[in-house]
């Protein structure tokens, strides 16, 4: 069978027909997270979560997993439709189908992004008369990811929360020269000798400091590029790092929760 042959614009003509044909017809939209791979053609990856409608934490935990899914695919492209609401600050709830989304504001989105670069987002104003649904002028926007696109860039940061990740050799969390990696040194070494029964906890933060290894707390909500690190273990007096995404290396991976993401052939 011959690899599928990934193409840009014929891909998203038929996505976002799709998508709109089916607001048209429904009114609803269901959030997808669509995943193109040369191995295996389109996978479609339905998202659902529980809680008060529009809980943007529920939301953005089901997008994580959706992302660790698509990202272990090692997708050439991927593209999101979903129904959202924009409010002033600029932040926005994504809908499920099940939602009543308040008046006003209301905007079907259609993105899609590409390993080479090219991207496109679309926003369409959604419009209820007598019971239709019709859309207003669209928004376009190229290349650069959207802000209301939770998975980001999959190629240039690939990290997904609680990934385990390394410092590239010869890159640091904190220069061993410096004042600020002898006062952790002191701040631990002081522990140890104050709590006994937890040095063990403390050593393991020493050695994991030493070798640049920490969990991936989420990424920069603005900064695409960048990721926030946490310690692997509970003591951790430096607090959260934002690094830079290409300073690291991917050590350890969960699956992503199949409970949150629903998998299959588009």
């Amino acid at each position: 069978m011959a690899e599928y042959e990934f193409n840009f614009e014929a891909e998203y003509s038929l996505l976002d027909i799709g998508a709109t044909s089916t607001m048209m017809r429904t009114g609803r939209l269901r959030p997808t997270l669509f995943a193109f791979t040369e191995a295996s053609g389109v996978q479609s990856i339905g998202l659902d979560w529980s809680g008060p409608s529009g809980d943007p934490r529920q939301a953005v935990r089901a997008f994580e997993e959706a992302r660790r899914h698509a990202r272990d695919l090692h997708p050439v492209a991927y593209a999101v439709i979903a129904h959202l609401t924009r409010h002033p600050d600029a932040s926005h709830t994504i809908h499920l189908p099940n939602d009543e989304p308040p008046i006003g504001n209301e905007y079907l989105g259609v993105s899609m992004y590409a390993s080479d670069g090219t991207g496109r987002s679309v926003i369409y104003p959604v419009r209820h008369s007598a019971g239709k649904v019709s859309f207003g002028m669209p928004l376009v926007e190229d290349g650069a990811v959207s802000d209301w696109c939770p998975v980001g860039d999959l190629w240039a940061n690939p990290y997904c929360a609680e990934d385990v990740v390394r410092f590239r050799p010869r890159e640091r969390a904190v220069d061993p020269s410096s004042p600020l990696w002898h006062s952790i040194v002191e701040l631990t070494r002081l522990r140890m000798h104050e709590d006994p029964d937890n040095a063990d906890e403390y050593m393991s933060y020493l050695d994991d400091l030493r070798n640049g290894l920490f969990v991936v707390a989420g990424r920069d909500g603005k900064e695409l590029k960048q990721v926030h690190l946490r310690s692997r273990t509970n003591f951790n007096p430096i607090g959260l790092l934002r690094v830079d995404a290409d300073r690291l290396l991917l050590v350890d991976s969960i699956p992503a929760n199949i409970e949150l993401v629903g998998a299959e052939p588009a």
